[in-house]
């Protein structure tokens, strides 16, 4: 897309040819804005004066989380289990958040189904309860398969992401390099963030990357959890619910017709 900005004037003829030449000259060039896409991954990889100290603060700030709140909290024997069995798990943050979404559905569960009889019936408290086991349910599946599906795809865009970082175009072939050696010895092989953390030494790349695969998994599940499931289960959910509680209604009908 090229702008341009037209600085001519109606009575331009009006003046001598010095004078025309001089508005000539001070007339703004055309200004071109092109980017690819590496461009732009380009310059979210280089240095910003304006992001540095906010990175700054969110280091400082993850670092006090982590030493203070985290570190206490994972130190039981829990979490230890949990963590063993989940180490290789490129799911992680999935199984994180699947578990927040657990409990905050149980709550719900628990808060509708004890509601006052004179607030909502035993029926429709069943089928509301039914409703959020079903969401997350739902909810949980898609996500786990929307994150697998975009796996590779958003690998590819860290590991360029990384190069450009880096200014290195054989990063990827070095990792490959030093995992054919670990599976020759017999040792596990090490991903682009291991290659970061351990053989660059930057801490900074390491963060950066964590953080782009955390974002991602966030993004999916906030849309799966909280918009895109939701407003295709409700609806359904709801229509189930009234086929229930008419059926329901009859049955009732007929046993007092019955009496």
């Amino acid at each position: 897309m090229q702008l341009s900005i037209n600085t001519q004037r109606p009575y331009a003829a009006n003046y001598s040819a010095p004078q025309q030449n001089k508005l000539q000259c001070c007339k703004p060039k055309p200004q071109s804005f092109t980017g690819s896409k590496e461009e732009i991954i380009s310059s979210m990889a280089s240095k910003s004066k304006f992001f540095e100290p906010v990175e700054k603060a969110w280091d400082t700030m993850t670092d006090w989380i982590a030493k203070n709140i985290i570190g206490k909290a994972m130190n039981s024997d829990i979490v230890a289990k949990f963590a063993n069995k989940t180490e290789n798990s490129k799911y992680i943050t999935n199984h994180i958040i699947t578990a927040g979404a657990a409990v905050g559905t149980g709550m719900y569960m628990y808060k509708t189904m004890n509601l006052p009889d004179d607030k909502m019936d035993k029926d429709r408290k069943k089928v509301l309860t039914l409703n959020h086991a079903l969401t997350f349910a739902i909810s949980t599946a898609g996500s786990y398969l929307a994150d697998g599906m975009l796996f590779g795809k958003w690998r590819k865009v860290t590991n360029k992401y990384a190069e450009l970082y880096t200014k290195d175009k054989d990063l990827l072939s070095k990792i490959d390099k030093i995992n054919k050696g670990l599976k020759a010895e017999g040792k596990n092989t090490i991903d682009l963030i291991d290659y970061a953390n351990d053989y660059l030494k930057d801490k900074k790349l390491v963060n950066r990357l964590k953080g782009m695969d955390i974002a991602k998994t966030f993004l999916i599940c906030t849309m799966i959890y909280r918009y895109i499931v939701p407003v295709a289960v409700t609806p359904l959910a709801n229509k189930l619910g009234d086929k229930f509680l008419a059926s329901k209604k009859e049955q009732d009908k007929k046993l007092q017709n019955a009496a």
